[in-house]
C-alpha cells in the first residue's frame, strides 16, 4: 500500500528512530527470554548430520565467489569498495577518495547489485544502491558474491547479483581482541578496536572504528590550461583536492546466547556516521570557498535472529531494521557574513523486516527450504531551498516475498535444485519467478565440475524513481531479467600446491531497464529503455603452497563484459543503440600475490580497468567522451612480532604505487602515490 502525506521537517523524525529500534530491541529480548528453556551447543548437532548423512548440494550451479582470509586481512582498514575492486572483476565507479563508490555488477545498474548483512538488506530504498565506500571490511567476517541467479536465494531484484557480508562467533571460553592504529598521507589516520569474550553459553563482541583524512592530494588538471603566447604549449596547473575532508566512525556490537543445546540467539546493533566534503570537478574554477559540497550520514542497524535446529531440519526467525539519515548542503563561504546555502535536503529512509524460513532434510539426498518476508519501506526526503516552498515526498510501501527451493542430489557426481519465488510489491504481485541449477561431476575423485542455471528475476524501482520531486516517474514499470549461466572448474593438488580454477559465462535480457535521462525542464526524469543484453565471460585461479622456507598464494581474476543498448531509438538522431553503456568497461582484471617467509610477508594488488565510453553513442572526439584504461598496483611490506600475550604486525603500504593518473568517473581526480603505515595487535 502507498501513501501520500504532507511534508515534515527533518528534525522531528529523530525521536521516531530510536522509538522504534527501541521496542524493536524490546520484543526480541522478550522473545529470549520465553524460548530460553530449549537445549544448548549446535557443533555437536550438526556434526551428527555431516558425519551420519550425504549433505545435499543446496546450491549447485550457482556462481559464488567467498573472498579469501588473506584477502580479508590485507583489506582490514579498508572499506567494502577497495576489497572488491581488487578481489573480484566487478568494476567500482569511485567519484574520489573517501566519496561515493558504486558497484556495476556483470554490467549491470549500481541499483541492480544488493548487499545483505547478516539477512539485512542495506540497499537503501530511495536510491536502490549501497555506497560501497561506507561500509568497512572491519565490520564483517565473511564476504561473498552470488552471481547472476545464485542471488535468488536471499531475495529477487539483484540483476546483476548479490554481495553477502557475514559475521561469526568464536564459542571458545577466552578473551581476545584486536587493536589497529595507522597513519597515513594527506593527513590521514585510522583506529580499530574489537574485543570478544565469553564461554560456551553466551559470548559479546564489540567492534569500533574511526578514520580521518584532510584528503588534499596534488593533481594536475588537464581540463583548465594556460597557453604560452610564444611556443602555443598548453600549461596545465597543478592544483590541490580542496574542501574534501572526511571523517567516519561506527561501533558494531554483537551477542551471542546459546540457551539450549538447539538454539542460538544472536542480537546485533551497528551504528555509523559519516561526514564528508565531496570533491570539486576538475572545470571548477571558483574561489575555494564557494560551492563547498558537504554531506552528513548516520546509519542505524539492528537484527535479533532466533536460530533452532531439529533432527531433520533447522527453523531461522528473523527480524531488523535498517534506518538511514543523510543530510546534504552546498554553501557558499562569505567573508565578515553567515554561509549562504542555496540546497538544504535531509531525507530519512527505513527498511524494517520480518524473515521466517525453514531448511527440512526430507531424505539424505532431497531437501526442502522455504522462507518468507515481510518489509516496511519508507522514504521522507525534503529539499528546503532558501526563501522557497519546501519540496519533497514521504511514502510508505510494504513489500511481501516467499520462495520455496527443493535440491536433490542424483548421486555423488550430480546434484539440481528448482525454485520458485512470489513478490508482491506495493499491493501488486510479480510473476512467479522460477530458477533452476545443475552440477555435475564428470570425474570419480570430483576435481572437475561443469555447472549451469536459469532463472527470471525482477527489479522493482526504487521510490525515488517513482515520486522523487521534480522527475519522478509513477508509469514506471518493474525491470524484467532472463538469465543463464554456464561454467566449469577444477580443484584439486598437485605435488605441495592446492590449484583452483574456474570459467563462467553468463547472458542475460533485461526488460524495462529504468534509465535517468535530461528533459526540456531542466531537470532529470526515469524512463524504461525496451531491453538490455548483457553478456561475459568470468574467469578466476588461485594457487597456494609452499615452496621450501616460503608460502604463497595468488588470486587472478578476468572479466570481459558487454553491456549493449536494445532500445528503440528515441529520435533520428539516436546513436546509442546497439552501443555499450556508459561507465561499464568491456575489460577488468585483478591479481592478488602474498609471499611469506618465517615473520615477514609480501602482498602485491594489481588492478586493471579497459576503456569506459561516458556517453551512450561512445564517441571518442573529445577527451569527455572516454575515460582511458588505467592499472593500478599496490605494494604491502610487513613483519609479524610474537610476544608472551599477543602478535604485532607493522605493514608498510604504497598505494598507486607507479603514481598513475586516472580516474573512474568524469571530472573527479584520483591521488598519485601515497603512503600508509598501520600497527596491528592481537591477543
Amino acid at each position: 500500500m502507498v501513501k501520500n502525506t504532507s511534508i515534515h521537517r527533518y528534525s522531528s523524525l529523530k525521536n521516531d528512530i530510536y522509538f522504534k529500534v527501541f521496542w524493536i530491541i524490546i520484543l526480541f529480548l522478550n522473545a529470549a527470554i520465553c524460548d530460553g528453556q530449549h537445549f544448548s551447543d549446535t557443533l555437536q548437532i550438526r556434526t551428527i548430520i555431516v558425519t551420519s548423512k550425504s549433505v545435499v548440494k543446496e546450491e549447485a550451479g550457482r556462481t559464488a565467489v567467498k573472498i579469501d582470509s588473506i584477502s580479508m586481512l590485507k583489506a582490514l582498514t579498508s572499506s567494502l569498495s577497495d576489497l572488491v575492486s581488487q578481489n573480484t572483476p566487478i568494476f567500482i565507479k569511485e567519484y574520489g577518495r573517501g566519496a561515493m563508490a558504486t558497484a556495476s555488477f556483470r554490467g549491470t545498474a549500481p541499483s541492480h547489485t544488493q548487499v545483505s548483512w547478516n539477512g539485512i538488506n542495506l540497499n537503501s530504498p530511495m536510491l536502490g544502491m549501497v555506497d560501497f565506500s561506507m561500509i568497512p571490511v572491519y565490520f564483517t567476517d565473511n564476504v561473498t558474491l552470488l552471481y547472476g541467479s545464485g542471488s535468488l536465494s536471499e531475495r529477487s531484484g539483484a540483476l546483476g547479483g548479490t554481495v553477502k557480508l557475514e559475521n561469526s562467533v568464536d564459542w571458545q571460553d577466552r578473551i581476545s581482541g584486536r587493536l589497529l592504529t595507522g597513519v597515513g598521507s594527506y593527513g590521514s589516520k585510522d583506529e580499530f578496536f574489537k574485543i570478544r569474550g565469553g564461554n560456551k553459553k553466551i559470548q559479546s563482541q564489540t567492534r569500533a572504528f574511526y578514520n580521518y583524512s584532510d584528503n588534499n592530494y596534488p593533481f594536475v588538471n588537464k581540463l583548465i590550461a594556460n597557453i604560452d603566447p610564444q611556443t602555443g604549449n598548453y600549461h596545465y596547473p597543478t592544483q590541490r583536492n580542496e574542501n574534501s575532508k572526511y571523517q567516519n566512525y561506527g561501533i558494531l556490537q554483537e551477542f551471542y546466547l546459546h540457551p539450549t543445546e538447539k538454539s542460538i540467539l544472536t542480537f546485533r546493533y551497528w551504528y555509523q556516521n559519516n561526514d564528508r566534503s565531496l570533491p570539486r570537478l576538475l572545470t571548477n574554477e571558483t574561489d575555494v570557498n564557494a560551492n563547498i559540497n558537504r554531506q552528513a550520514e548516520q546509519a542505524h542497524r539492528s537484527l535479533a535472529e532466533w536460530k533452532y535446529y531439529t533432527r531433520k531440519g533447522t527453523l531461522n526467525i528473523s527480524a531488523g531494521a535498517n534506518i538511514q539519515l543523510s543530510n546534504y548542503q552546498l554553501r557558499t563561504k562569505v567573508s565578515g557574513a553567515s554561509d549562504q546555502i542555496s540546497t538544504d535536503s535531509h531525507s530519512k529512509s527505513a527498511s524494517y523486516l520480518m524473515r521466517v524460513s525453514y531448511n527440512y532434510q526430507i531424505t539424505d539426498k532431497l531437501s526442502l527450504i522455504s522462507s518468507a518476508n515481510s518489509d516496511l519501506n519508507s522514504v521522507n526526503s525534503i529539499n528546503s531551498p532558501p526563501n522557497n516552498e519546501a519540496q519533497g515526498y514521504k511514502i510508505e510501501r510494504n513489500d511481501y516475498s516467499v520462495s520455496v527451493q527443493l535440491s536433490k542430489s542424483f548421486s555423488s557426481r550430480l546434484s539440481a535444485n528448482i525454485s520458485s519465488r512470489e513478490d508482491i510489491t506495493g499491493g501488486q504481485s510479480t510473476p512467479i519467478i522460477p530458477a533452476a541449477g545443475f552440477e555435475y561431476h564428470p570425474l570419480n575423485n570430483q576435481s572437475y565440475l561443469v555447472k549451469g542455471s536459469l532463472s527470471r528475476n525482477y527489479h522493482q524501482p526504487t521510490l525515488n524513481d517513482l515520486y522523487y520531486i521534480p522527475g519522478g516517474n509513477p508509469l514506471l514499470k518493474a525491470e524484467e531479467g532472463y538469465m543463464a549461466d554456464f561454467g566449469t572448474g577444477y580443484s584439486g593438488t598437485i605435488g605441495d600446491m592446492n590449484l583452483n580454477v574456474t570459467l563462467n559465462g553468463y547472458c542475460s535480457g533485461i526488460n524495462n531497464w529504468i534509465i535517468w535521462l535530461p528533459t526540456p525542464q531542466g531537470y532529470w526524469e526515469p524512463y524504461n529503455m525496451k531491453r538490455v543484453n548483457t553478456s561475459g565471460l568470468e574467469f578466476n585461479g588461485g594457487i597456494n603452497g609452499k615452496a621450501g622456507l616460503y608460502r604463497y598464494h595468488f588470486n587472478a581474476n578476468y572479466a570481459i563484459t558487454r553491456s549493449i543498448n536494445r532500445d528503440d531509438p528515441r529520435s533520428w538522431a539516436d546513436e546509442s543503440i546497439g552501443k555499450q553503456l556508459p561507465f561499464i568497461p568491456e575489460h577488468s582484471a585483478n591479481v592478488v600475490a602474498n609471499i611469506s617467509r618465517s615473520k615477514y610477508h609480501l602482498t602485491w594488488l594489481w588492478t586493471y580497468y579497459g576503456e569506459r565510453f561516458t556517453t551512450t553513442s561512445n564517441d571518442k572526439t573529445s577527451k569527455f567522451d572516454l575515460l582511458y584504461p588505467y592499472y593500478m598496483n599496490n605494494l604491502c611490506f610487513g613483519k609479524e612480532i610474537s610476544l608472551n600475550h599477543g602478535v604485532f604486525d607493522l605493514e608498510i603500504k604504497i598505494l598507486n604505487l607507479f603514481n598513475e593518473n586516472y580516474r573512474t568517473v568524469l571530472q573527479n581526480p584520483m591521488p598519485g602515490r601515497n603512503y600508509s603505515l598501520l600497527i596491528r595487535y592481537d591477543f
